[in-house]
């Protein structure tokens, strides 16, 4: 129970933020003026805009909802798993409710529209298109952090603590941030400055839910946060990056242009205090 509250309060904060509701304006605005299912001949743009925003507004609230009950309940599964169940409950029940507000709410006859099959397939189609960005503008925000020089100004910007998918499942406190993750057979260890999370779960399911957060994976067992970097060293026996806690994490040959591109402090071995790392 008490996750079913968290995962609501969770959708409701999200759907009802300010940028959610310029979106559903906007879709609003334009499902009025584009006029899909043959909605256009209505006379009344004030009438169908508000057909429109009762329609999306409701729609946009359940997604939220049964995103975050997907995120709390099917942890477990692997992400793109999550994502195939969330797109499929979520066409479904979007489709049945769109028809249920246009039968029950504004009394349109089964005739008049489209059928809930129809209706649940053009819900589909949208819901795909936005995970489909939501998977694509992520990596290319990444590639462009770690393809320029960055300053203490806009590290400090980036690194802000980001309450991401994995810190709430764990939970994780607001505000804590993740400094390093590694794997361990079917588990992961998720470390923050004060403790150290241990979950079933892959490494790669782990670092994408990060969201975001500024940081590199650089060994198929290892990420670190970006500000948890002190340097790195390529001359040693093995490379690897050197932590503000004097801990050592391998680098791998095919995650080296990750470090390479990172604009991180280059360390020569003979520089490195061994006494201190062992």
């Amino acid at each position: 129970m008490r996750k079913l509250f968290s995962a609501l309060q969770e959708a409701l904060s999200r759907a009802f933020h300010w940028r959610t509701l310029v979106i559903w304006f906007g879709c609003s605005l334009l499902a009025t003026y584009s006029g899909p299912f043959g909605t256009y001949g209505d006379p009344s743009v004030l009438h169908l805009l508000l057909i429109w925003m009762v329609l999306i507004g409701p729609s946009i609230v359940m997604v939220y909802v049964l995103s975050a009950l997907n995120e709390w309940f099917l942890a477990k599964l692997s992400s793109s798993i999550r994502m195939v169940v969330f797109i499929g409950v979520s066409a479904i029940a979007t489709g049945s409710l769109v028809y249920f507000l246009l039968i029950y709410v504004f009394a349109h006859t089964p005739d008049a529209i489209p059928s809930r099959g129809e209706l649940s397939v053009f819900s589909l189609a949208v819901i795909s298109f936005i995970q489909i960005v939501r998977l694509i503008l992520p990596f290319s925000a990444i590639e462009q952090i770690s393809n320029k020089d960055v300053s203490e100004g806009e590290l400090s910007l980036a690194s802000l603590p980001l309450h991401s998918r994995l810190a709430k499942q764990l939970d994780i406190p607001a505000g804590v941030s993740i400094s390093q993750i590694t794997a361990n057979g079917h588990f992961v260890s998720v470390e923050t400055c004060k403790d150290v999370y241990r979950t079933r779960m892959r490494f790669s399911d782990a670092v994408a839910e990060l969201d975001g957060i500024y940081g590199l994976t650089v060994h198929r067992s290892h990420w670190v946060h970006r500000d948890s970097i002190v340097s790195w060293v390529p001359r040693a026996k093995k490379t690897y990056v050197l932590l503000k806690n004097d801990r050592r994490v391998p680098i791998s040959k095919t995650y080296l242009p990750n470090v390479e591109n990172a604009g991180l402090t280059v360390l020569d071995p003979k520089d490195v205090d061994l006494e201190q790392l062992l």
